[in-house]
């Protein structure tokens, strides 16, 4: 059988056919491979999964913040402070006008401008000794209470907040021991709060954190005079955004 020949103009255009066609078919592999077979989905249906997604997570995730500080509380400040002070005097001993005291405090936020929360703390001061049967006089403070901040500088409850206010209240349990016996009382409070987180990353920041409390011990000694507990408090420490 004779075979038929091709001209050069006719064997010239199959190859450029056949050339056009190749890069079509790979690069319609290449995208399929790269996106992927579709499913189905319209494009605003993936986006609802994803903002659901998101939005299962941030609410099983309430922000959890724990805070420890150390600070002064100067009770100078407080009410009735020239009354504590003559008596403290009149027994021989300095003024206790300050105290060390230490916090430990948990918090969620059920919203990005809110936490809520408990307050631990523990404070101490000492008024020296009176000599001979006076003896060493502390003083020894429990701290236990609740505290509802607003919080500024947030978008996501998740994180701690630049800056806040709000008001902290609860029992105060002091213990005042003189010579190994033992006056003990127990006076609510409230305190103001003003905090700031500041100097960290999304987990471990730099807390500051003042408030005054309001407090007052009526029957220090022997009811004569109230000894307050409270006035302004200045602490620092570290805050954990968990």
């Amino acid at each position: 059988m004779r075979q038929r020949k091709l001209s050069p103009a006719r064997v010239a255009v199959l190859v450029a056919a056949s050339l056009a066609a190749s890069p079509r078919a790979a690069r319609a592999g290449g995208v399929e491979e790269l996106i992927g077979p579709d499913d189905g989905k319209p494009d605003d249906a993936k986006s609802e999964d994803t903002r659901a997604a998101d939005d299962a997570l941030a609410a099983a995730n309430k922000g959890v913040k724990l805070s420890f500080r150390l600070g002064v509380r100067f009770l100078q400040t407080a009410p009735f402070s020239q009354v504590y002070q003559n008596v403290l005097s009149a027994y021989g001993y300095t003024s206790m006008s300050a105290i060390v005291e230490a916090a430990a405090d948990a918090a969620v936020s059920p919203a990005s401008w809110l936490d809520l929360g408990v307050h631990t703390g523990y404070a101490f001061g000492s008024a020296g000794s009176a000599g001979g049967s006076g003896g060493l006089l502390t003083l020894h403070e429990v701290e236990v209470g609740g505290f509802a901040y607003g919080i500024l500088g947030r978008k996501d409850r998740r994180r701690p907040g630049t800056f806040g206010f709000g008001a902290e209240g609860g029992a105060m349990l002091p213990f005042l021991l003189l010579r190994g016996d033992v006056s003990s009382a127990r006076v609510p409070y409230v305190a103001p709060v003003v905090l700031a987180r500041l100097s960290g990353d999304a987990r471990i920041q730099t807390a500051i954190q003042v408030r005054y409390l309001i407090a007052n011990w009526s029957n220090a000694f022997a009811g004569s005079a109230g000894l307050p507990l409270g006035g302004f408090s200045i602490s620092v420490g570290a805050n954990l955004s968990l």
